[in-house]
């Protein structure tokens, strides 16, 4: 009778496989034992000079990610001030999106793509407006600039919408084609205007 011992060598897949011929191993060792010492060394010169170049620039891959996730990733969205521009109309059409104008409580009609937001922002800063007010300043990045300069010539004698946080802010009509930059004006305080602008900026 088989003892349990016995079954599970019997089981054993390894003892199935046939060994290794005496030669097959003759031929191994010799190609290890004639391998010039030269050249095992050239091999690994060659081994540690590849890694004393990948491992600088490793790290700099590595620091520069850290760096990336830092300025983008550990951003808190919260803080940010959600900036919009979009044309805008005086009637209500199909598909247009109702607001409210500030101050007179009137309402305006937005169109539906965003034309500029905080990703088109290069950068937004406050400047004095007349002697005791002041304006945030808003510069759009070159494409962003080239975008608003078509859609708002064709959109002469016309409305445009800015949107500080989702409520429109100021509607001017549009007079002449925009360039690269928006003025918001209001009657805002001089750190109200410095968290807008330090909030646009923020994406």
């Amino acid at each position: 009778m088989s003892t349990l011992r016995t079954l599970l060598q019997e089981a054993d897949p390894l003892r199935q496989e046939v060994p290794p011929a005496e030669a097959a191993w003759e031929r191994v060792r010799r190609r290890v034992l004639l391998t010039p010492a030269s050249s095992r060394s050239a091999n690994s010169a060659r081994m540690r000079f590849i890694l004393a170049a990948i491992f600088p620039v490793a790290i700099f891959g590595v620091v520069v990610l850290g760096e990336w996730l830092w300025q983008h990733g550990s951003t808190t969205v919260a803080a940010a001030v959600r900036f919009e521009l979009r044309l805008a109309e005086e009637q209500p059409l199909p598909g247009l999106i109702v607001a409210q104008l500030p101050d007179s409580g009137g309402l305006i009609y937005l169109h539906q793509e965003v034309l500029a937001s905080n990703d088109d922002v290069a950068h937004s800063w406050v400047a004095p407006d007349g002697p005791d007010g002041v304006e945030v300043v808003v510069q759009f990045m070159p494409l962003a600039a080239q975008r608003l300069q078509e859609a708002t010539g064709k959109h002469i004698a016309r409305r445009v919408a800015i949107l500080i946080d989702g409520t429109v802010v100021m509607a001017p009509v549009v007079r002449s084609p925009m360039a690269d930059s928006a003025v918001i004006s209001g009657t805002y305080t001089k750190a109200e205007a410095e968290r807008i602008a330090r909030g646009i900026e923020i994406r």
